[in-house]
């Protein structure tokens, strides 16, 4: 089996046009549509990624020396 999966909301005339132009070559095809599945974990800022990883500061003293401007 494979998969087409569309990510993006599409009209519905867009979504039948492609169904009936892969039925016009023989390929079954049908329409299954799921909800979008939401991350329910948190994310934690860490400051020990990216620019900052190897610098020896941590949030509270980096805002600190920002909002001093």
């Amino acid at each position: 089996m494979t998969e087409i999966i569309l990510k993006d909301k599409i009209e519905q005339g867009k979504i039948d046009a492609l169904l009936t132009f892969l039925k016009s070559l023989d390929i079954d095809a049908e329409l299954r549509t799921t909800e979008e599945q939401k991350s329910t974990e948190a994310v934690v800022f860490s400051l020990a990624k990216g620019i900052w990883s190897d610098y020896n500061i941590d949030s509270a003293e980096l805002r600190q020396k920002a909002w001093k401007r």
